[in-house]
């Protein structure tokens, strides 16, 4: 309706209930916001439809109305133009009339506002013309809608009527036609698409007893001749009274007569039955066909077209359902035209009995999810292992797909405290449910059962096999001072600080790390108590056993001084390898502290004296790897520092009987 009769309806007191629709009521706030912006609206459309007559009022009827392309090329230039479309036009129209105007002005603005409703019923209504004989389009003879839709169809090349009503059916339309197919305008009332059908019907009902009747003709005449072709070869054969054969004939004919009315009688009343029958089959099969679309119905449809953002379904109501993509599984949105076929059979729930086009709506993800439900409580049930995909990090735990969102909380993800969650984005993970309750949508998973579970397994494995002296793998799990804690397979055994070197191991975190993975030798087992002893230096070559050939006596080496003790100080000669450099081996001169030579961490150069191999043992010296020079000149600074401490006589003669006794 335009602006003004709407006023006037307002200031007269009435209440106004708008049930514009809504495609037609976007037309008419485009035109009015293109009138008032200064184009020159031009309306695609019929020039006498309400419709068109309600948008020309939204320009105050200063818009033009155009209904082709011949029109459009007549049309003045103008400096702006406006250009939107009646809701029930096609595309190509449309599409035509654009191009035309592209030369009337210098600013072209068009909208296009065809109804996609509209749009897809006339796509469907070509699609069946090409696969019938015949095509009946049923309407008001004035819908604008429904006299595109004949053209529509007429134009697939078959034979095409435009039907207003049931009484604008004529039977021999149907000569010769063995498929029909049935197409109505969008406001045609179902009640008129029924009668059609109906009266289609009685047609398909009044050939059938056409035929019969001529069928039984035929069979009777038949019948008749043979009695007849017989009576004519007796006589032949025996001469009788004419009188008798002419009596004979009349009662033969009689009896003929009699027959031939009870079989009438008879054909009429099965194919009365036939009839009801036949017409009762055809209207149950037009109203199974039509199903009843109901709002939460789970129903099995047929893909009939697959877009970008959505997919078509056919589920046998009066138009196709829309599937769109946020009614999808994530996988299937993000690549629709893969994942859909045409042809291709699903099971959707209708969400929606009509949109605002008049399409149900439809769900496969609802359907998906009921499904996904009840195998994850079955799975729940049968306490199976399933594999999810971990899709975010959230407050407190992951999200993990698997079939349906689940939720791993942090502590039920390993089998110890996880420190970083987002490592685990991305990647796949077994998981047991611990919790599924669909009417409250809570689907609860725990990784760390999984681990457990395994790790029970193979602890059992472990110590049904684990024997003394073997070499195991094994990682790293925790660090003590006295040692490290080793998983062997579900098993923890201890290596000892005192057997991870043949070098003195101060704290084991010098040696390993947590997560390192290791081998180690099985020192010694005990099943009762459950304690495994473990060793590092066991596989590894003892370096005192060749240590003796590797430093042979007299060869110069350079050492670490590792710590010093008032009689010398002890040298590294390699990790597992000691050597003494004895207070007297430190220098020519008399050394007085050991630190005044050495300390530690200090690399110095000493001569191998000896090797104890059995023993561990080896002796080290310092000077005598110095220089010669050097040697002499504390040999000459030893000998005055002894002339002018040496005490005289009567000194010596005092002390000489302290003296400690010579061994």
């Amino acid at each position: 309706m335009a602006p003004q009769p709407l006023a006037d309806l307002i200031a007269k007191g009435f209440s106004i209930i708008d049930a514009t629709c809504p495609f037609v009521k976007k037309a008419q706030t485009i035109a009015a916001s293109l009138y008032k912006d200064g184009y020159q609206v031009i309306i695609l459309g019929d020039r006498n439809h309400p419709e068109v007559k309600g948008i020309l009022g939204w320009t105050g009827n200063d818009a033009l109305v155009v209904e082709n392309v011949d029109e459009a090329k007549n049309l003045p230039l103008f400096p702006k133009i406006g250009f939107l479309a009646q809701t029930t036009q096609t595309k190509s129209n449309f599409t035509q009339v654009e191009e035309v105007l592209k030369s009337k002005t210098s600013d072209l603005k068009c909208v296009n506002t065809i109804c996609e409703a509209t749009k897809r019923h006339q796509e469907s209504a070509l699609e069946l013309a090409k696969k019938v004989d015949l095509m009946l389009v049923i309407g008001g003879k004035n819908s604008s809608n429904t006299k595109k839709l004949a053209q529509i169809c007429s134009s697939g090349g078959v034979p095409t009527y435009h039907l207003e009503t049931a009484d604008d059916l004529i039977k021999d339309i149907f000569k010769g036609v063995e498929k029909v197919g049935i197409t109505a305008g969008a406001s045609t009332p179902d009640w008129i698409i029924e009668e059609v059908v109906g009266k289609m019907a009685e047609f398909e009902k009044q050939e059938d007893q056409v035929l019969e009747a001529q069928e039984q003709v035929l069979s009777e005449a038949t019948e008749a001749a043979e009695p007849v072709a017989d009576n004519a070869e007796n006589t032949a054969q025996e001469p009788q009274d004419a009188s008798n054969i002419i009596e004979a004939q009349e009662v033969d004919s009689a009896d003929v007569e009699t027959a031939s009315a009870q079989q009438e009688e008879e054909a009429s009343s099965e194919q009365a039955k036939d009839s009801v029958q036949q017409e009762s089959s055809f209207a149950e099969q037009y109203h199974l066909n039509i199903k009843d679309v109901r709002r939460g119905a789970r129903v099995k449809g047929t893909v009939v077209q697959v877009k970008d953002s959505e997919v078509l379904v056919d589920i046998g109501g009066k138009s196709e359902g829309i599937l769109p993509a946020s009614e999808l599984t994530a996988e299937e949105a993000a690549n629709i035209p893969e994942k859909f076929h045409v042809g291709d059979e699903i099971e959707v729930v209708i969400l929606r009995k009509e949109n605002q086009e008049g399409y149900p709506v439809l769900s496969k993800k609802r359907i998906d999810q009921e499904i996904a439900w009840d195998k994850l409580l079955q799975v729940k049930n049968e306490g199976q292992i399933i594999t999810g995909k971990v899709l975010d990090v959230v407050k407190g735990g992951l999200l993990v797909d698997v079939g349906l969102r689940g939720f791993v909380p942090a502590s039920l993800v390993g089998l110890g405290y996880t420190e970083n969650l987002a490592t685990y984005v991305g990647k796949d993970i077994q998981v047991k449910i611990i919790e599924c309750e669909k009417n409250n949508n809570k689907l609860v998973l725990s990784a760390k059962a999984v681990l457990k579970e395994a790790t029970q397994k193979q602890k059992e494995e472990t110590w049904a096999t684990i024997a003394e002296g073997q070499v195991k793998k094994g990682v790293v799990r925790r660090l003590t001072n006295f040692g490290a804690f080793i998983d062997i397979g579900g098993v923890d055994g201890l290596l000892h600080v005192s057997e991870m070197a043949w070098h003195r191991v101060n704290q084991a975190s010098d040696v390993l790390q947590q997560g390192d993975e290791v081998e180690v030798y099985v020192l010694s087992v005990d099943p009762a108590n459950e304690k495994i002893s473990l060793s590092l230096k066991k596989l590894i070559p003892n370096p005192w056993v060749v240590a003796k050939e590797k430093y042979p006596q007299g060869s110069v080496i350079k050492a670490k001084v590792m710590r010093t003790a008032p009689f010398g100080a002890f040298l590294e000669v390699e990790p597992g390898v000691e050597g003494l450099v004895h207070i007297s081996q430190m220098a020519h001169e008399r050394v007085g502290k050991t630190e005044d030579v050495v300390k530690p961490g200090d690399i110095v150069e000493v001569q191998v004296l000896s090797v104890d191999s059995q023993a561990k043992r080896m002796s080290l010296s310092i000077k005598a790897v110095l220089p010669k020079e050097e040697k002499a000149a504390n040999e000459a600074v030893t000998e005055a520092v002894e002339a002018t401490d040496a005490p005289d006589a009567a000194e010596t003669e005092e002390i000489t009987p302290e003296a400690p006794a010579e061994n």
